[in-house]
């Protein structure tokens, strides 16, 4: 038996618009074309995942979650398949994620968790593949999947992400806004919205890709993290699908002071950035304020997806 591990972080997408189709409608034959523009904070926590190979008669893949089998994560199952086929061999593989964020609600879960468990299996595997080469075969499922359109890049690179041309690893465009190593990030879940469903909502897409572009084109002419959270902000009221409470929690933290707070896109959560005092008396008040919500403050991640 060969192990890896390999961890990546999670990414909060504070605003985007889909690039998953051609000028003519159609859909990209080329699926690493296919992604998304957009942007929002890269964090310390994200998905620890270890891969063990073992060879076998027949090739399965096992994936459990923070202890629990988890035959629903259908983008990692995707990963592990696409890397099996690389690698010509017959492995009974066992994938184990320890998530640190919560799931289906904006932090790039399924992208976190695809990415590093082709980290661990590659590096497990000896594939002599380079991080652009890994990362398209977890764009790909992530893209099969309709988990996520564009999450890979940006957690390959870390950061304060803007990501101004779309697409998978090595043709995505991916820029950063400066921001200093103290600043935090602070969040609360009330729960998720489904990716799926929006990618496949005709209303939606369109709404999507005209506040998307609006949003994009205000940020470029001023990349700073509080016109992010503006321009983000804006984005967040136009599409509508913030819950009531949400909406609440998302003007409380804003209150609170820092640099700005939204919603996580897409889930019915919000995140703030703030320097590290502030951060922390958000937190505080969040907890304080909405006490059964799940909260925490941590650091942006400017290393990226990495081997352990």
């Amino acid at each position: 038996m060969v192990e890896a591990s390999a961890f990546s972080p999670a990414g909060i997408t504070s605003f985007f618009e889909m690039r998953d189709r051609q000028p003519d409608g159609h859909p990209f034959r080329d699926l690493t074309k296919a992604g998304a523009r957009g942007g929002g904070p890269v964090i310390s926590r994200g998905i620890l995942t270890h891969v063990s190979l073992k060879p076998a008669a027949k090739s399965r893949i096992r994936v459990r979650i923070n202890g629990r089998p988890a035959p629903e994560a259908g983008t990692t199952l995707s990963t592990v398949k696409g890397l099996l086929e690389i690698s010509g061999e017959k492995q009974a593989v066992t994938v184990d994620h320890r998530v640190e964020v919560p799931v289906g609600a904006g932090y790039g879960a399924s992208a976190a968790g695809s990415l590093s468990a082709a980290l661990a299996f590659a590096e497990a595997a000896d594939l002599g593949m380079s991080l652009h080469q890994i990362g398209t075969v977890a764009h790909l499922a992530e893209i099969t999947n309709k988990t996520g359109l564009g999450g890979i890049p940006p957690l390959l690179t870390g950061g304060l992400v803007l990501s101004r041309e779309s697409g998978g690893p090595g043709i995505a465009v991916i820029d950063r806004i400066p921001v200093s190593s103290r600043l935090k990030v602070v969040s609360a879940c009330l729960g998720p919205i489904s990716t799926k469903a929006i990618l496949r909502s005709a209303v939606l897409r369109k709404k999507v890709n005209t506040l998307g572009r609006s949003a994009f084109r205000s940020i470029i002419t001023d990349p700073r993290p509080r016109n992010l959270m503006r321009a983000s902000r804006g984005f967040a009221y136009g599409l509508g699908l913030m819950s009531a409470e949400t909406a609440r929690l998302m003007e409380f933290m804003n209150d609170e002071g820092g640099i700005g707070a939204t919603q996580n896109m897409l889930g019915q959560a919000v995140h703030a950035l703030a320097e590290e005092d502030v951060a922390q008396t958000i937190l505080r008040a969040v907890k304080k304020r909405f006490p059964r919500l799940p909260a925490f403050s941590c650091d942006i991640d400017f290393a990226g997806a990495r081997i352990l």
